[in-house]
Order: structure tokens, then C-alpha cells, then sequence
């Protein structure tokens, strides 16, 4: 059995996959200071977003192997971190840059990786 070598097109969904659920988990942080119905109604959209990171996050393996794009959903932890900085004023330090920058050059060294195309024995 040959394995699928990883396309552009699954690393592409798989960002937009690791980006709504950043986005999701944003939200409901938002939620978390309403009150009433609102309060509900964010988090809502905050599910829904979920949802829709589930559906991408499904499609894009079928166009790539795990190994690599399971990694790249770790980016969401870098638009986390943007997100927080540009829209909720958190201050980082700068352990929080340096593991930043491991997460994003292990990513990009896993990316970079060849899979040989073996079969399995018989």
C-alpha cells in the first residue's frame, strides 16, 4: 500500500482548520463576559466554528498524511497568541516568543519531511 504524499491543497485546509478553532476558543473567551442571552448566543457561534473546524480538519485528510498535518494544527496556538495580543491586550514574555518560534520551526522542518514510498509486506 502506497502512502499519500501531502498536498497543498490539504496543507491549506488543515490551516484554515487550526485558525477557526482559534477563533472559536476566542470567542468563547469573549462569551465569558456577557451575560443573558447573549451570553449563549456567542457561544453558539463559538460552537458552530468548532463544527466547521471538525469539517475541514476531515476533508483535509484525505489529502494528506496524518504525520504531517497534525503538526500544523499546532499553528493555533500562534493565532491564539495573536489574537490575545491584538484583541485582548495580553502581554507575553519571552518564553512564550520562544516556544512560539519551536512550534513554528517544527512545523516547518515536519512540512518538509519525505515520506518514502514503501508497501507493506504480504
Amino acid at each position: 500500500m502506497k502512502k499519500k504524499a501531502t498536498s497543498p491543497l490539504g496543507v491549506f485546509l488543515i490551516l484554515i482548520s487550526a485558525a477557526l478553532t482559534s477563533v472559536a476558543q476566542f470567542i468563547w473567551k469573549l462569551a465569558a463576559s456577557y451575560d443573558g442571552p447573549k451570553k449563549y448566543i456567542v457561544m453558539l457561534i463559538g460552537f458552530a466554528l468548532f463544527v466547521g473546524d471538525g469539517f475541514f480538519m476531515v476533508i483535509a485528510y484525505r489529502f494528506g498524511e496524518l504525520s504531517v498535518l497534525q503538526p500544523i494544527l499546532s499553528l493555533g496556538f500562534v493565532f491564539s497568541l495573536i489574537l490575545g495580543k491584538l484583541f485582548l491586550n495580553e502581554v507575553h514574555s519571552v518564553t512564550k516568543y520562544v516556544g512560539i518560534f519551536l512550534i513554528l520551526a517544527g512545523v516547518f522542518f515536519i512540512s518538509q519531511s519525505k515520506t518514502e514510498q514503501t508497501q507493506m509486506p504480504v
